[in-house]
Order: C-alpha cells, then sequence, then structure tokens
C-alpha cells in the first residue's frame, strides 16, 4: 500500500471524516433555516367542537388558512382567512372573513442591518463549518501519513534487524571455519552465538511493533483488521525550504484556525449591532383590517369592515437584561479580538519552532549517513582483516554493533525529516493543497 493508497482509502473510509460529513448535513441545514426568515411562513389552523350549555346544543367549524412576512425593515405582515359555521338548534350561522396585519418597528427591530444580522451570522457560521470540515479532514490526513511512515519504519527496522542477524550468523560461520583451522579458540565463538540469540530476539520484538502499527494504520482505514499490508514509500526526502518570512503569511492565508476566527468576530460585530438596537425604545406603527360577511338564521347576512391603526409604545425605565446583552456582545468581541491575535503569535511559534526543527532534523540525516557509510565501510575492512588473521572476532562484533546502531539512526533521521515536513505542511494549513484534494461539500 503506497502513502497516496492510504491516503485515498482514508479519504473514503475514516469514520472521523465520514462523522465530519454527517454533521454537514445538520449545519447546511441551519444555514437553510436561517435564510427561510424573509420567506412567507404559511399554515393553516382549524378547530371541530360540539358542546352543549343550558340544554343547546351548538356544533362549529373553524377554519383559518394564513401566512406571515417579515420584511428586511423589520415590518411583519401578517393574513388570515378566518372561516366559521355553527349549527344550533334555535338557529345555524356562517362567517368569513379576511384579517390583514401590518405592523413596523421604528426604533428597536427596525432596519435592514439589524434584521439582516442573523441571516449574516448564520452565513459567516457556515463558512466556519466548512474551515472546520478542512481542518478535520487534514488533520486526519496527516494522522493516516504519520500511521503509514510507523508501519514503514518497523519494516525497516525488521529488515534492518534480519539483515544484522545474517551478518551475525556469517560471522559465526567464519569463527567456526577459523576454530576448525586451529587458528581460533573454540570459547570465542560463544559471544557472537550470544549476539545472535540477542539479535533473534531483537527480530521478534520488531515483528511485534510491526503488527501493532499495521493494526493502527488498518484501523484508521476503517479497513479489514486482518487484512495484510506492506507500506510502500520511497525514503529519498529533499531539502525544504525552511525561510520563516515566506512560511508566515502562507499560513495566516490558509490555517483555517485563524480565517474562521476572522469570521467569528465579524459574529460578535454583528451581535454587538443588534444589542445596541436592543437598547432602543420599542415604537411602532401598526394597522388592522377584517373584511369578510356574516350571516345568522333568522338575522340575515351583513358585511363586516372593521379598520384599526395606531401607535404603540413600549419605553424601558431600568431595564438592565437589555444593558447585560451590550456588555455581553462587547466582551465576546474583544475577547475574539484577543484570540485571534493569540492565535497569530501560535501559528508563528509553531512555524518557526518547526522550521527550525526541520533544518536541524536535515543536518543530523547529513551525519547519519556519513556515520553509516564509514560504520559499513569500517565492518567490511575489519571482516578482511579477521579472514587475514589480523583481526579479532571482538572487534568485528563491536564495529558490527556499531554499524546497527548507525543503520537505524539513519532510517530513524530519514523518517522523522519526512514527519516533519508532514507537520510543516499542517501548521502552514495547505496539507489539502498538497495533496491535491479538493472537498465536495
Amino acid at each position: 500500500m503506497t502513502l497516496e493508497d492510504a491516503v485515498f482509502l482514508g479519504l473514503r473510509n475514516n469514520r472521523t471524516i465520514r462523522s465530519a460529513y454527517i454533521d454537514r448535513v445538520s449545519q447546511k441545514f441551519g444555514l437553510r433555516v436561517a435564510e427561510d426568515r424573509f420567506n412567507p411562513q404559511l399554515g393553516i389552523s382549524g378547530n371541530v367542537s360540539r358542546q352543549r350549555i343550558a340544554g343547546f346544543e351548538t356544533n362549529t367549524i373553524e377554519v383559518s388558512p394564513g401566512a406571515s412576512l417579515l420584511t428586511k425593515t423589520g415590518a411583519t405582515l401578517d393574513f388570515a382567512w378566518n372561516t366559521t359555521a355553527n349549527w344550533q338548534d334555535a338557529a345555524n350561522g356562517f362567517s368569513s372573513a379576511a384579517q390583514i396585519g401590518i405592523e413596523q418597528p421604528l426604533l428597536r427591530g427596525a432596519g435592514v442591518e439589524v434584521n439582516l444580522a442573523p441571516v449574516q451570522s448564520a452565513r459567516l457560521g457556515e463558512l466556519v463549518n466548512k474551515l472546520r470540515l478542512k481542518a478535520t479532514v487534514s488533520e486526519t490526513i496527516a494522522i493516516i501519513i504519520l500511521a503509514h511512515r510507523a508501519l514503514l519504519t518497523a519494516q525497516q527496522h525488521l529488515q534492518l534487524a534480519q539483515a544484522s542477524l545474517d551478518r551475525s550468523e556469517n560471522l559465526l560461520s567464519i569463527n567456526n571455519a577459523l576454530i576448525a583451522a586451529g587458528r581460533m579458540a573454540p570459547m570465542e565463538a560463544v559471544q557472537t552465538q550470544a549476539d545472535i540469540e540477542s539479535q533473534r530476539l531483537t527480530v521478534l520484538q520488531t515483528r511485534q511493533t510491526l503488527e501493532a502499527d499495521r493494526l493502527a494504520l488498518l484501523d484508521l482505514l476503517a479497513l479489514d483488521l486482518g487484512t495484510k499490508i506492506v507500506a510502500v514509500e520511497a525514503i529519498d526526502p529533499q531539502k525544504a525550504n525552511t525561510n520563516v518570512a515566506k512560511l508566515l503569511p502562507i499560513a495566516l492565508s490558509e490555517r483555517q484556525d485563524y480565517l474562521g476566527q476572522v469570521y467569528v468576530i465579524e459574529q460578535n460585530r454583528l451581535g454587538i449591532t443588534v444589542a445596541k438596537n436592543e437598547q432602543l425604545w420599542d415604537i411602532s406603527l401598526y394597522a388592522n383590517a377584517r373584511f369578510g360577511n356574516r350571516y345568522s338564521e333568522g338575522a340575515g347576512s351583513d358585511r363586516v369592515a372593521d379598520v384599526v391603526a395606531g401607535l404603540k409604545f413600549t419605553i424601558p425605565i431600568n431595564d438592565l437584561n437589555r444593558q447585560q446583552q451590550l456588555v455581553d456582545a462587547s466582551t465576546d468581541y474583544r475577547n475574539a479580538e484577543l484570540q485571534l491575535e493569540t492565535i497569530r503569535s501560535g501559528i508563528e511559534m509553531q512555524i518557526r519552532g518547526t522550521a527550525s526543527q526541520v533544518d536541524l532534523l536535515w543536518q543530523q540525516l547529513t551525519v547519519a549517513e556519513k556515520s553509516r557509510d564509514l560504520s559499513l565501510q569500517a565492518v567490511t575492512i575489519e571482516k578482511a582483516k579477521l579472514n587475514a588473521g589480523r583481526s579479532t572476532t571482538f572487534q568485528v562484533r563491536s564495529l558490527e554493533s556499531n554499524l546497527r546502531d548507525s543503520e537505524n539512526q539513519l532510517l530513524n533521521a530519514r523518517i522523522g525529516y519526512m514527519n516533519a515536513l508532514t507537520q510543516l505542511d499542517l501548521q502552514l494549513g495547505t496539507t489539502l493543497v498538497t495533496w491535491h484534494i479538493d472537498l465536495k461539500d
């Protein structure tokens, strides 16, 4: 399984990513509800009843289809068509009338900015939710990459341990040949045999680590835990550009947490606008009208034409709850700005720290390559000297141990450098760009 295969399967199967997309269904519907604020709301109400009072029985049916509309200026329009039919022992009655009402706030609740604030806040919230989805996917991809490399590292450690075991067994063969030729005492081969058993134990322990890393990767990919997989990736990293002056602007333009906090600040600004409006007097113009017909058995029918218009007001004198709303909104806004500064400082600290780590790991990688090459040359030369009778088994074993250490250090340095680049990519917020992933939402 290549690294690309692991990332692809993670995008399709990982449970965290799938859960994030499930949450998006509810989030998008919430935006739809907010944007429905200025659309007409339709409904039908009714009542069917039968009652008996003082020996008189009455049957009543009421049906009232209606609609209400909120405009961007804050005005509310209500319309209903009320139809009522009565059946009584003494007389029957019927009425049908249209009822229209309108109310326009003049201060509190008035104005396009105030009434659009909930919709704009919901749209900003939707942008934040999209950024959170990107952050979740980016973080999960980074976790999958690190898990894939952990399995790859375990595989490489197993190969190195097996190669070291093979070299020790070859050394034991040389020792046995020298003992048979009378050029070495039998006791000198005992330590070589002990080293072989120790390295066999290392091989077994490495296989155990490999199995644990395999299960961890399969769990992240939501695959059958019995699947036999082998991690494949070229371990040949290239030196990366770690100029902080160039990296920091990229992070500030791509980091999901930073951009999301910018939107949160805008939401809080809208909250202050609404809270300030809540401090105003509640003064509204209103008008109600009712037109229709009314019929009563015995009294005949007549027309209904009622109109009412006026001005109503509510003036708070010492309502601290409204003032509390403004205080809370202002506090949230100031805290959001401070949080943005904290996030920016944290981003810069992360970028500088990881960039410095990448540079140091590259230097370690260069030193580890030289150390491995020199250790390999030293073992080759010492074995040739042993065959010529000019060295000892102890010296070869010592150099073999150095070679094992240098090979493991080189592997760890390479994987550590590649993991640091993955971490830097995540901190820059460019993981999806690096992997050419365009989220479908």
